[in-house]
């Protein structure tokens, strides 16, 4: 009886670590999942943008980003700007995205 007693603190932390890792993985899958914009219309792209309202989305083999379907998708401080990902069909397809106005790079 004492090592069950022992034990129940060991296997209720085991518990927590594989529920915390569990509970990590989707996000982390999802991550290698997303769609990209290259194999997508511009309509599709702007149709996944409204329908999440926001949605991380690859334009490329290397670029990611969050595109916004309206300013209730950034936070307080940032603002609205549109800027042009590739698709299948459009060399330029313009999407918005949420940037700090503070911030010379965006």
């Amino acid at each position: 009886m004492k090592q069950l007693k022992i034990a129940g603190p060991s296997v209720a932390a085991g518990l927590c670590s594989v529920l915390f890792i569990l509970c990590t993985q989707p996000a982390d899958a999802q991550t290698r999942r997303q769609p990209n914009t290259v194999q997508l219309t511009c309509e599709q792209t702007h149709d996944l943008i409204k329908r999440f309202g926001a949605i991380n989305l690859k334009s490329g083999d290397v670029r990611f980003d969050r595109y916004v379907s309206s300013r209730n998708s950034c936070f307080s401080n940032q603002t609205l700007r549109t800027t042009n990902v590739p698709t299948k069909d459009q060399p330029k397809c313009p999407v918005q995205i949420c940037v700090d106005p503070r911030s010379s790079n965006n």
